[in-house]
């Protein structure tokens, strides 16, 4: 269960609020400069969690965000970050894949409200490597631009728009993505932004377990004790998620299917995906299936996929027996040659129904048709 929209009080309906506030402000970059005060922000501030611990670890994620920008940048040091993460031209990394690969089961399309406010710069995910207020020949001015309330009107100017995971106090640009970095470093604290809430399951139905697969330490996180999805850089998630409330990575629990089947079968759904998910019902139905197919049955020939005959006992029992039966009969009743050959087929015919239909030999489940 995902985080009811409904029931989220950070966006509260402020459409009237945002267009009072574009009628009463200038349009145009120009009317900001020299040393005039900033524009009186009308727009309401989005409101956060409650929660210290996770709040400055959001505001941790932005940092490093901006810091893994730098080393995608660096063309000596490719190669060290997840490929999943490379954005186009290696500015930047690419911040929807970032972003679901540090939330284990979030789903951006999730969305609920959408209303124009105001996003605490410290918590907002960007790209900070197409351009720097060093570019700008009059930052001052663009600063107070692009932190106007008119950027979360609708057909503005250079709007901005932005996903809010709303549980968590993490949001990202969806439009005007390199505007968070700049405005950080012009010192200003929040920003404009036609914010969507996106749903984030509960902390109660979220699990990190601690597994060591192939030699290799890993976590993985369950929801809803069914779906699994291994963390990509648990580094970053791990902290982040125990601060939300999630209980600390536990050791894989016995009553789950085994963590080699779990592998195999990340493994298979790996090819194309951020973080592969796997269904741990399915898993364990999988594995007790594959445990039943190696069960030995005395099964005939017709109920096997694939055998290759023996073909000494397929002559002995074809051949030699209805040809021994005909001179038995022959000899046996020398006037009677009709009788003769009535037993010899009805040997034949028993010599076939054994051999095909007869239980006589071993097989295991999974070699049956």
């Amino acid at each position: 269960m995902t985080t009811d929209h409904a029931d989220l009080p950070m966006l509260a309906p402020v459409e009237d609020a945002a267009r009072t506030a574009a009628d009463g402000m200038p349009d145009a970059v120009d009317a900001f400069t020299g040393d005039a005060l900033p524009p009186v922000h009308r727009l309401p501030p989005v409101a956060l969690p409650d929660n210290p611990a996770l709040n400055g670890l959001v505001q941790r994620l932005v940092e490093q965000k901006e810091q893994l920008d730098a080393l995608a940048r660096d063309p000596k040091l490719a190669g060290l970050l997840p490929a999943a993460w490379q954005g186009q031209g290696g500015r930047a990394l690419e911040i929807g894949t970032f972003v679901q690969s540090v939330l284990p089961f979030l789903n951006p399309a999730d969305r609920g409200e959408t209303a124009p406010v105001r996003l605490p710069l410290r918590h907002v995910l960007g790209d900070s490597g197409r351009w720097t207020k060093a570019d700008v020949a009059e930052p001052r001015s663009l600063a107070w631009f692009l932190a106007s309330d008119e950027r979360a009107v609708v057909g503005a100017r250079d709007h901005a728009a932005a996903c809010l995971v709303g549980a968590l106090g993490l949001a990202w640009m969806h439009e005007g993505r390199t505007r968070p970095g700049f405005l950080r470093a012009m010192d200003a604290s929040t920003l404009a932004a036609r914010v969507s809430v996106v749903g984030y399951p509960e902390a109660t139905e979220l699990a990190l377990y601690q597994v060591t697969v192939h030699g290799q330490v890993q976590v993985w996180c369950v929801l809803g004790r069914r779906r699994l999805q291994p963390l990509l850089a648990a580094w970053i998630t791990v902290p982040l998620l125990v601060a939300y409330g999630v209980a600390a990575p536990q050791p894989w629990p016995t009553g789950y299917p085994a963590m080699d089947a779990v592998e195999h079968a990340l493994a298979k759904a790996r090819p194309g995906r951020i973080l592969p998910e796997v269904d741990l019902v399915k898993v364990a139905r999988a594995q007790a299936e594959e445990a039943a197919a190696d069960t030995w049955q005395p099964v005939s020939l017709l109920q096997l996929r694939t055998w290759q005959p023996r073909w000494g006992f397929f002559l002995a029992t074809f051949v030699a027996l209805p040809s021994a039966l005909l001179v038995t009969a022959a000899l046996a009743l020398p006037g009677a040659i009709e009788a003769a050959s009535v037993a010899a087929s009805l040997g034949f015919a028993a010599g076939a129904v054994g051999a095909l239909a007869a239980p006589w030999i071993f097989a295991q489940r999974r070699h049956l048709s």
